[in-house]
């Protein structure tokens, strides 16, 4: 072998990981990217365009600093295989699963025109009952087909629920981002040593590490959702991260009722209960607080 020339190994060459693609660049021959929408912890929404339907698509395609890491490619084609397998109008519908002649792995999901509930919060605050109902049920709806199939989201937060604005109700609202969600029985929601997800949102038990992990650690992320929907704010506010997670074990969380005295005292019972800090005390599905939510409203 010529002196000098690099190599790895036996004759291996080290590959370069795949780039984001450019506007205008097609996945597969057949999704034309036309834009960047945004970019969350796991990769990047592009608008797009499918050439074969004629249609307006969403691209999601994974970070390339995580190209290679084997945990996080398996998590982001199984959030397609997972969103693939679930039909209900409340979970992000996903088209096609694939990987390009670059080697990135992309997701190509229904085009949704709207904002986030989190962007709907920052802007006008605290909402109103009749506009938070269509929203509880729809994720709740979400949720119970999640979990009818042995999935469980792991990341419920406002960020991820769309409120689409060509639609009306429930049929306008999408939760979407399954990339930490858990097969029941065969994964976990965390590798070991790290916590993934948002710890304002995230359950007790998700946190500590103790006890099983079942719908009810969403069921609690939802019930923070409402609250923060219906208060402005979420109900743990400390900055600290240990004193954050201290509160969030124990429950000490600011009345709802202090911030809005105008809800029907059996929602805001409730919330709290979706919200207690221990499982067995905790509502245990989504569709029973649907069913709550009905009845109090």
């Amino acid at each position: 072998m010529p002196p000098g020339r690099p190599t790895l190994g036996y004759g291996r060459r080290e590959m370069a990981k795949p780039t984001l693609p450019a506007v205008g660049e097609r996945l597969g021959d057949r999704y034309e990217v036309r834009g960047k929408l945004a970019a969350g912890g796991m990769g990047a929404v592009f608008d797009g365009f499918d050439h074969a339907t004629g249609e307006e698509v969403a691209l999601k395609l994974l970070h390339p600093e995580l190209a290679g890491d084997a945990e996080m490619e398996r998590r982001f084609k199984r959030e397609g295989s997972v969103l693939m397998a679930l039909d209900h109008p409340s979970v992000v519908r996903v088209r096609d699963v694939g990987t390009d002649a670059a080697g990135r792995a992309y997701l190509v999901m229904e085009r949704l025109r709207g904002e986030t509930l989190h962007a709907l919060i920052g802007r006008s605050g605290g909402l109103a009952l009749d506009v938070v109902t269509p929203i509880a049920l729809g994720v709740a709806g979400a949720l119970e087909a999640a979990h009818a199939h042995g999935v469980l989201h792991g990341d419920v937060k406002p960020a991820n629920v769309f409120l689409d604005d060509r639609a009306e109700g429930e049929a306008a609202v999408r939760l979407v981002d399954f990339g930490t969600s858990k097969v029941h029985g065969l994964d976990r929601l965390t590798r070991t040593g790290e916590v993934i997800g948002t710890p304002t949102y995230m359950a007790p038990e998700l946190l500590t590490g103790e006890g099983e992990l079942d719908a009810r650690l969403d069921v609690y992320a939802l019930g923070v959702v409402l609250y923060e929907a219906l208060a402005g704010e979420p109900p743990f506010t400390e900055r600290n991260p240990g004193r954050l997670l201290y509160q969030i074990a124990l429950g000490q969380r600011v009345p709802l009722e202090t911030l809005r005295q105008d809800l029907p005292p059996a929602l805001v019972a409730l919330l709290g209960q979706a919200m207690a800090p221990k499982p067995a005390q905790r509502l245990a599905s989504a569709a029973t607080l649907a069913a709550g939510w009905r009845a109090a409203t």
